[in-house]
């Protein structure tokens, strides 16, 4: 355990310092690419074709890393991890060229409009009012803060996809299908705020901020944890359509297992697994973490796409938990289809 959090952490660290020179490199060359090329500034009614663009590279890029199980395998995955953030970044800017917004980008707007995106809080920086986004000019120590935040959230979701670490492509699957959906909400936030008028305050500030609250079980074990959750709905699922086989059975054994849960979770959770019951519990919990839900989306759809395809009591049990955790069907067969 020692040894994962250790590499956890050092995983952590790499991709935080890679985050922040990309948020500088990409709105920097961005900006010397419009001005010597300002016919190729993207015209506003391209947005939805410059977001479903970089959806599909991005989750083309995660759907081909080569997983390997463990945080030794994810320790390869960053150059990934990083270009996938890359163009996230370049089609934020690209939004705020197409609204004519471009000279008003800098790294640290680029920066919340990605926390934002991510569901976690910005504090005060972006704020509506009127109409308009009022924008807090910020330290450099705000902006590393920021930084900071995606890049412990982004590692986050690369360690939370459990079920990659015992099916081979699986988790390439539900990494591509968060990607996709990531990507796709960076695009919406990026459109909802630079569609808007934006007023800068003159004055840098240099403010805490407000981290997404992560739930955490209550110190006299009534509160199960989230893992705990997201496995039994990953075991439902299998269940779903009526038979599971020897394949799941497996994966979902090994998952239990190789978790961090007491052992009464586990016992629990494998008792689960030979009942016809498929009861849903805490996703009403899952669903205050943004990072949280998405990610059970992503392992449910890569879960139900191991055998070949989706069966259509698969979906259903998908969009019913995707509703309870705030998704609109679109939103599901979007993630469906990436």
């Amino acid at each position: 355990m020692e040894e994962k959090n250790k590499l956890s952490a050092k995983m952590e660290e790499q991709i935080t310092e890679k985050l922040s020179d990309a948020f500088e490199s990409v709105v920097k060359q961005k900006n010397e690419y419009y001005q010597n090329n300002p016919q190729k500034i993207p015209e506003i009614g391209s947005t939805g074709k410059l977001i479903s663009s970089a959806a599909l590279t991005n989750s083309a890029i995660s759907g081909g890393a080569s997983l390997i199980p463990g945080p030794y395998g994810m320790l390869a995955v960053v150059p990934e991890i990083i270009l996938v953030t890359r163009n996230q970044i370049s089609l934020i800017y690209d939004i705020a060229a197409a609204h004519g917004k471009k000279d008003l980008m800098t790294k640290e707007l680029a920066a919340m409009v990605f926390v934002s995106a991510m569901g976690s809080g910005a504090g005060s920086l972006l704020v509506v009012h009127g109409g308009k986004y009022l924008v807090k000019r910020t330290s450099l120590r705000v902006f590393q803060r920021l930084v900071t935040i995606l890049g412990g959230k982004i590692t986050q979701q690369a360690l939370k996809s459990t079920i990659s670490k015992w099916l081979p492509g699986v988790g390439a699957a539900a990494m591509a299908a968060w990607t996709n959906y990531l990507t796709r909400q960076i695009g919406k936030k990026a459109t909802e705020i630079f569609s808007s008028e934006l007023e800068f305050e003159d004055n840098i500030i240099d403010i805490e901020l407000i981290e997404e609250r992560e739930n955490s079980p209550a110190e006299d074990g009534s509160k199960k944890s989230n893992d705990y959750y997201k496995i039994q709905a990953l075991s439902n699922l299998m269940k779903i359509d009526g038979q599971s086989d020897e394949e799941e059975l497996t994966l979902i054994a090994s998952t239990i297992e190789q978790s961090n849960l007491t052992p009464e979770e586990k016992i629990s959770l494998i008792s689960n697994i030979s009942s016809t019951e498929t009861k849903l519990e805490g996703i009403e919990i899952i669903a205050d973490s943004p990072s949280e839900s998405i990610s059970l989306i992503a392992e449910m759809i890569a879960l139900a796409k191991a055998d070949g395809k989706i069966h259509i009591t698969e979906k259903l049990y998908i969009k019913q938990v995707g509703k309870m955790l705030g998704f609109s069907d679109s939103d599901i067969e979007e993630m469906i289809s990436a």
